[in-house]
């Protein structure tokens, strides 16, 4: 065990303990808000960003990040509170020792979801700027299963993709600001 294999256990063991303490139904719902609100984020950006280009006169340069940060908060936020409304809906219902080991569960596949998605950005920046030892990866027991987790639940995580249909909604990201400032 090394300092990956640490640095991997730690917050996996927290998903587990903070799955454990909130039960089954918020735990599922914080893994829903997740995944959904990535997905989600990466379908409807777009149709955010032009609202955002149209309504808040917001220029192309970050304009792309925020209508992903906006889409994605907006669904999670959603997603929230349908989750309280459900767990409102089934407080009568004593899920007891099963709704805590369920959640335990749930937070340690929410965890290793970021987890996964932090070492996926890693990776990419590491091939560009060489900061993380292969040896130390390969020595790791945690590395290339939790690093695998996340594309193996949504297969087409792939930053090259995301970043040529970000710049796809927005052609002109590299040009000059299209949308013309107020003068006076």
């Amino acid at each position: 065990m090394n300092y990956f294999d640490l640095a991997i256990a730690i917050p996996l063991i927290w998903g587990v303990y903070k799955g454990f303490t909130k039960g089954f139904i918020n735990s599922l719902a914080t893994l829903a808000a997740l995944v959904l609100g990535i997905i989600g984020a990466i379908k409807f950006s777009g149709i955010t960003s032009v609202f955002l280009a149209k309504n808040l006169n917001i220029g192309t340069t970050y304009l792309p990040l925020i209508s992903f940060a906006v889409t994605f908060i907006g669904i999670i936020i959603a997603i929230h509170f349908l989750a309280r409304i459900i767990d409102k809906l089934l407080s009568a219902v004593a899920l007891g020792g099963f709704n805590r080991i369920a959640g335990a569960l749930f937070g340690l596949a929410k965890y290793g979801f970021i987890v996964s998605i932090v070492l996926i950005i890693l990776n990419y920046i590491d091939r560009q700027v060489q900061f993380m030892p292969n040896d130390k990866k390969e020595a790791s027991l945690l590395y290339d299963p939790v690093s695998k987790f996340a594309p193996t639940i949504i297969p087409y995580i792939d930053l090259e993709r995301l970043k040529s249909e970000v710049q796809n909604r927005v052609p002109d990201m590299n040009k000059e600001d299209p949308i013309p400032k107020e003068k006076g």
